[in-house]
């Protein structure tokens, strides 16, 4: 067989089965299924937060945010001008230790870190950066493979204490979520 008729046929045989995919219309192949383009998240930190533990802990008024089922956020903004702390809280899954997440995050060595004792969590640090013109507060908070964070960024004036101490209760309402409902917990281990 010559050449040129070779390929024409290995041409044919190839775009067949295309031209054939390719012809007649939904109504005789049915109607493509509708695939999800996303997952649901998890896990959404503002299951357990609100405006009222806002204002509870932080003084603050807010307006709580929660993202989508796929995109979750939690985040506390104040009204526009208030001077206040704007808060956000998120999480991510991680199979080792805070303390091994933590060498990864970059810290400086002069870092004004804290290892608060959070009930129930197998981990917990909070770092401060106060500056002359806004604190900023970071925590995070560990239960088995869920490592939950809660940032709070104050303008001045600002009460370095109350923000710690409202980032310590959040770690704690945090972690005694994901404790009673079993987040982060290895679903293969067996139970003691």
């Amino acid at each position: 067989m010559p050449e040129s008729r070779r390929t024409a046929l290995v041409a044919a045989v190839v775009c067949l089965p295309l031209a054939l995919a390719a012809c007649g219309g939904d109504e005789k192949v049915g109607a493509r299924p509708s695939l999800p383009t996303e997952t649901p998240a998890l896990w959404n930190t503002c299951d357990v937060l609100d405006a009222a533990f806002v204002k509870a802990q932080f003084g603050i008024d807010a307006t709580e945010h929660t993202g989508t089922p796929t995109k979750p956020e939690c985040r506390f903004t104040p009204a526009e001008g208030s001077g206040d702390a704007a808060i956000t809280s998120n999480y991510l899954l991680f199979p080792g230790t805070l303390e091994q997440a933590w060498k990864t995050m970059g810290q400086r060595d002069d870092a004004d870190v804290r290892t608060p004792a959070i009930d129930g969590a197998d981990d917990a640090r909070v770092v401060v950066n106060a500056t002359k013109e806004q604190l900023y507060v970071t925590g995070f908070v560990q239960n088995g493979d869920l490592i939950q964070q809660v940032d709070v960024v104050d303008p001045a004036p600002y009460d370095e204490k109350r923000v710690v101490r409202g980032v310590r209760a959040t770690l704690t309402t945090l972690s005694t979520h994901a404790a009673e409902t079993g987040a982060g917990a290895d679903p293969t281990a067996s139970p003691s």
